[in-house]
């Protein structure tokens, strides 16, 4: 039968997808790139804003109206299973079974959903990996944190970390067959190995260890999992094989947000982390996240958070308005007006672009390495995009930066 796969959300969900799309090949369906063509659709799922919620939906009834066979995978179904209205589903954990779960289903036989059962199993995903030029490698499966506004935890699950030598295995094979970029990613790569004794940085180490020019780009740190490993991560960044790429969410840059937000952790901790990092590595290119409007948020909150981020001066900011997410403690607390999250979230805007340009306005005149990964396009070492006169896709280079703009730089190969 013919399956048509839609993916969304993160670097993990996106590795999902690849995961789901590799079982059902193993079990013998063909996988389609024209919805028409398709018998049966599998829709993997993101739901950490309301936003991508509803557009999840919206897509789900357009298939139906289609219809198709529609399977439901990811946060959705494991989060809010309420709203898939009885549909076939593969929870995230299960993305390695997808296979054998739709033929059963088209069986018309009882599907037992454990996800708990499973986690023994989750290594498995690793060898249904895709190796390409730019590969994800999922590290984790869940979290060890409680932020009061995520959902995604309740669709993760708690932290279970993959052996570190099966980890290691799996990328000396990947590299083998020709990737040369891995975005490693979980919901917290700070956190990972806490479950298992081990830590991030003993698996950077060993994977640096391979005797292969490639680059990973380490994925989202929380701040609190950071600050139990952050001298031994450090050290790991010096390998010329890790990226000098730190995503280091702040969220807020208020001490009592932060603690309704349950972060656990303060600004002033936050800010020593980063001056740690720039201290020991050189051209770091420093990402952090802010949820504009939170519960309760006042005027002033949200002024120190402009103030932080001036003093911190990260290279990129992801913004988001806060959007309430059922089920979560932040659903319950006083909500702030859309009208002022609106304008925050302008003047916000306003700064990250101001503070992105200034950062790679620095570049200019430096010559780094970078890795070509698309027609004119190459990752720099520390992972900002250059824009280069180059074809040479999987090759590594020398590139002069010759001018920057807000959100991107421009080189020429020499």
């Amino acid at each position: 039968m013919k399956v048509y796969i839609e993916g969304y959300g993160c670097v993990l969900n996106q590795a999902d997808t690849d995961i789901i799309k590799n079982s059902l090949i193993k079990e013998g369906f063909t996988i389609v790139d024209n919805l028409e063509e398709a018998d049966i659709v599998i829709i993997n799922t993101c739901i950490v804003r309301l936003e991508t919620e509803n557009r999840m939906i919206y897509r789900i009834k357009k298939f139906k109206n289609m219809n198709k066979f529609v399977v439901v995978a990811g946060c959705l179904p494991k989060a809010l299973k309420e709203k898939i209205n009885n549909l076939p589903y593969i929870l995230p954990k299960e993305a390695f079974k997808a296979g054998e779960i739709l033929k059963n289903y088209l069986k018309n036989e009882n599907i037992e959903h454990n996800d708990e059962n499973l986690n023994k199993e989750l290594y498995k995903k690793l060898y249904l990996l895709e190796p390409k030029l730019i590969t994800p490698l999922p590290i984790a499966e869940g979290c060890l944190g409680k932020c009061s506004f995520c959902i995604v935890r309740l669709a993760r699950g708690s932290l279970k970390s993959y052996p570190r030598e099966i980890l290691v295995e799996r990328v000396k094979y990947i590299l083998n067959k020709g990737a040369k970029c891995l975005f490693i990613t979980a919901q917290d790569t700070a956190c990972y190995g806490f479950d298992r004794g081990d830590n991030l940085a003993n698996l950077l180490n060993d994977l640096s260890s391979i005797d292969k020019e490639f680059i990973m780009r380490v994925g989202m740190m929380h701040p609190k999992s950071l600050m139990n490993v952050v001298d031994e991560v450090i050290e790991s960044y010096k390998s010329e094989k890790v990226g000098k790429f730190l995503h280091l969410p702040l969220q807020s840059g208020d001490n009592e947000i932060l603690k309704l937000m349950n972060r656990g952790y303060t600004v002033d901790e936050f800010i020593e982390l980063v001056k740690e990092f720039r201290k020991k590595i050189k051209d770091l290119c420093f990402v952090t996240d802010i949820i504009v409007g939170f519960p309760t948020e006042t005027d002033e909150q949200f002024n120190n958070t402009l103030e932080v981020l001036k003093k911190i001066k990260p290279d990129y900011i992801h913004a988001a308005k806060y959007t309430v997410r059922k089920k979560t403690p932040a659903a319950k607390m006083k909500q702030v007006d859309s009208k002022i999250k609106k304008e925050r979230s302008r003047i916000l805007d306003k700064l990250r672009r101001e503070l992105s340009y200034k950062q790679n306005k620095k570049y200019i005149g430096k010559t780094l390495k970078c890795l070509i990964v698309d027609k004119n396009k190459a990752y720099l070492d520390n992972f900002k995009v250059v824009k280069v006169d180059c074809e040479d896709i999987g090759e590594f280079k020398k590139v002069k930066i010759t001018n920057a703009k807000t959100f991107g730089l421009l080189g020429k190969i020499i």
